[in-house]
């Protein structure tokens, strides 16, 4: 994602912020939605797939999804503060964003995320607010760049300073004496924030090619162009170069991917229909020894007198007066090797007939594969999807019921709450992890509610929310001020023996809240 485009994206955010938890719809996208501002909800999304990395803000909130990667399962640990500034170096397609620490059952520390949005290098690396790395998306060791590793423990090293002119700021003059004589394409090598893309869109909009030298009126052309572009990149190059937005872009490799393990998919059955095409081939060939089988068979009860007892072979005379030389199981007699001829010889026979039977339907079969394979790069995506439910073997997926009720918090974190006695002893013991916050009303009978804290430190916010949870589906429903007990998981136990949602906990704090169901 080149600088200008960059700096653009970047210009709808402001901070400091609050925001929710992480959400990570796959491996390469990262999401953070920020709380509500007076323009309306806000999600910051980081697309870190070579080599389209991008980075937009927009209103759509993704579903709440779980880390997919090692990388996502640290981010949605250790930055887990507000969001306090964002820098961009100049126009550089590397931008920062700096993160406070928080305090609780677990304190994290402040951070800085950097989302180096370049190309097929992009990555995402955090590090601790002294420059140390904690991790990376890409590791990237001493194999493959000898001159800046990143890796978790060693320092982040910036990319190199560079010298260029800001679009924003410098004058026509500037521009013009910088450009003059030299070749479009030298662009992005004088002015900050081009690259190719940029570059490109400056090329449609002036009429001419990258190679183009700038002098006289192509030069003016090309100066005003740039302007132009410098002041909405993003629209320039959408309405030059029809380039897709970020939504676009993942659905449309989303597709491929579709795409690809539907073809691989129908390419695998298409040659096991072929092979099964041969099979039939073959029992109709073997169909033709049936013949000879039973004109052993006829031979050997012919002259049965004349076959050795325990012979492995025999020579007779067949029926034309030609000698015949058969191969015979030496544990049974002349009768019943015969009588095994002819069995080989029925199911032969039955073989080919059941084959010839399956030809035609297996021959439809292989002509509608091949084609679904000449017409499925075309075919929308509602029919895709059809097609890959036809045709991919999904894996069978075993759903488990998760016990009580299900909520989600203002910050994005899943609330559980226990519908009866049963219930809460299977949210508290079966469902609930040692970091997970415990909360139960105090002194009346009532659910049993678990904060889903998935690694990270649950947010105060929260945890005032999902007591008044506790407190509203509590025997303390009607009262105004309740106070309701909240720990980790780890600190509540079981006395063997006790009913059903008696627990024990200790190391517990008290927040009073008023009650509340949704």
């Amino acid at each position: 994602m080149e600088g200008l485009l960059l700096a653009q994206a970047l210009e709808p955010l402001t901070s400091p912020c609050e925001r929710q938890r992480w959400r990570f719809p796959d491996a390469y996208t990262f999401v953070l939605p920020l709380l509500p501002v007076s323009t309306g909800k806000q999600a910051l999304w980081l697309y870190n797939k070579p080599p389209n990395a991008q980075l937009t803000v927009n209103d759509n909130y993704p579903p709440v999804s779980s880390a997919q990667t090692g990388f996502q399962d640290l981010l949605a640990s250790r930055v887990m503060g507000r969001l306090e500034r964002i820098t961009q170096h100049k126009l550089d397609r590397v931008v920062s964003f700096h993160f406070a620490g928080e305090t609780g059952f677990v304190t994290t520390e402040p951070c800085v995320l950097i989302a180096e949005l370049t190309g097929r290098n992009c990555n995402i690396i955090v590090t601790d607010v002294d420059g140390m790395i904690l991790g990376a998306a890409r590791d990237i060791g001493a194999d493959i760049n000898r001159y800046r590793q990143v890796r978790a423990g060693l320092p982040y090293l910036p990319p190199p300073e560079y010298d260029k002119l800001d679009p924003r700021e410098v004058s026509t003059g500037e521009l013009t004496n910088a450009l003059r004589g030299r070749k479009l394409k030298a662009l992005r090598e004088v002015v900050d924030g081009f690259g190719p893309e940029l570059t490109k869109t400056v090329a449609v909009l002036t009429g001419v090619t990258t190679g183009t030298v700038l002098v006289d009126e192509l030069l003016e052309a090309s100066v005003i162009a740039i302007q132009n572009v410098a002041a909405n990149p993003q629209k320039s190059m959408q309405e030059a170069l029809k380039r897709p937005d970020l939504a676009t872009l993942r659905k449309q490799e989303a597709r491929q991917t579709t795409l690809d393990s539907l073809k691989m998919a129908l390419e695998k059955r298409l040659e096991l229909l072929q092979k099964r095409l041969e099979d039939v081939d073959n029992a109709v060939r073997a169909a033709t020894d049936a013949d000879a089988l039973r004109s052993q068979a006829d031979v050997l009860m012919a002259y049965q007198w004349q076959v050795p007892k325990a012979a492995r072979q025999v020579e007779l005379t067949d029926f034309a007066g030609e000698p015949l030389e058969i191969i015979l199981d030496p544990k049974l007699d002349a009768v019943s090797n015969a009588q095994k001829f002819y069995e080989r010889a029925k199911k032969r026979d039955q073989r080919a007939s059941q084959a010839d039977l399956r030809r035609p339907e297996l021959g439809q079969q292989r002509a509608d594969i091949q084609t679904v394979l000449e017409r499925v790069d075309n075919v929308s995506d509602a029919e895709l999807g059809s097609l890959y439910k036809d045709y991919v073997k999904q894996p069978k997926q075993q759903y488990r019921a998760t016990p009580g009720m299900r909520f989600e918090s203002p910050q994005g974190y899943i609330v559980l709450v226990g519908r009866n006695a049963k219930d809460n002893d299977a949210l508290t013991f079966r469902v609930a992890r040692s970091l997970d916050v415990w909360l139960h009303v105090q002194g009346y009978q009532g659910s049993h509610v678990v904060v889903q804290a998935s690694g990270k430190d649950v947010p105060f916010e929260t945890i005032v929310y999902a007591a008044s949870l506790a407190a509203g589906y509590s025997k303390a429903k009607e009262s105004d001020n309740v106070a309701v007990d909240y720990s980790l998981k780890k600190h509540v136990w079981k006395v063997k023996g006790a009913p059903p949602g008696a627990v024990n906990f200790t190391q517990h704090k008290t927040v009073y809240v008023t009650p509340q169901r949704h």
